[in-house]
């Protein structure tokens, strides 16, 4: 899972070049702020509802409209992180915590510094884990993201 500063722009850009808006201009997702992954004492990032539920006094989650016109001139490139990862399994998808090492080695590196936002599917939308477990309102939220996310 390698990051550097090249491969991580490129990610971004293409994630933030694929926000289809429909009837709008801007696009909302829920985004990381990037000093609680700096600093996330665990070995993995919890899921996004665990997050939302049990670290809402860190105010880690972060609602961020996107306008369609500032993604496409690069103008979130140097504070917003999308990344994009391989589950390693079915049901977790960094058991072993490596990923969450890498993605907070480079946030806490030089280039990494200016990053304010990381966007990672996993904490930033809903999820069905255990499976079963995602309410309605969250089922039907994941399902907008995830549409606005692989146009």
């Amino acid at each position: 899972w390698p990051l550097s500063g090249i491969s991580i722009t490129r990610v971004a850009m293409e994630m933030l070049s694929k926000l289809s808006l429909q009837g709008g201009d801007s696009c909302t997702f829920f985004m990381l702020d990037a000093a609680f992954v700096r600093t996330f004492p665990g070995k993995s990032l919890p899921f996004f509802q665990e997050i939302r539920d049990d670290y809402a006094t860190e105010e880690p989650l972060i609602e961020v409209a996107l306008d369609y016109a500032d993604v496409v001139k690069g103008t979130h490139i140097e504070t917003t992180l999308a990344v994009s990862h391989r589950w390693m399994q079915p049901d977790d998808p960094d058991p072993d915590g490596e990923q969450l090492k890498a993605l907070k080695g480079f946030l806490n590196s030089p280039a990494g510094k200016k990053i304010e936002r990381v966007w990672i599917d996993s904490a930033c939308m809903p999820q069905d884990q255990p499976k079963g477990s995602r309410s309605a309102e969250d089922a039907a939220a994941f399902k907008r993201m995830l549409k606005e996310v692989n146009r």
